[in-house]
């Protein structure tokens, strides 16, 4: 359930940093039950031309929902889930909300 508009970067990124793929499988249910099985999750590589080398996977929680409604779905996944799981993202790995 996760799309990219670049897969030949994402693939890149996760073969330099193999322990983000089982992130991303585990993820993506709590994903799915917090914000619907309809919804793409967007991935994509991110980088910061001002920091030479500074890169992370980011994925794009697309939703139509309010603001406050998505916020909080999106801070639920994050207390019941990814604080405990943000270590082994080694700083890599970013949710956050795109409103569509």
């Amino acid at each position: 359930r996760y799309v990219t508009d670049d897969p030949e970067a994402v693939e890149a990124f996760l073969a330099r940093y193999p322990f983000l793929a089982p992130l991303l499988t585990e993820a993506l249910p709590l994903l799915e039950a917090a914000f619907g099985a309809e919804r793409p999750f967007v991935v994509a590589v991110d980088r910061d031309p001002e920091i030479p080398g500074w890169e992370e996977l980011v994925v794009l929680v697309e939703t139509p929902l309010d603001v406050e409604a998505a916020a909080t779905r999106l801070d639920t996944f994050e207390t019941t889930w990814w604080l405990d799981h943000l270590p082994q993202a080694q700083g890599k790995l970013f949710f956050t909300l795109e409103f569509v």
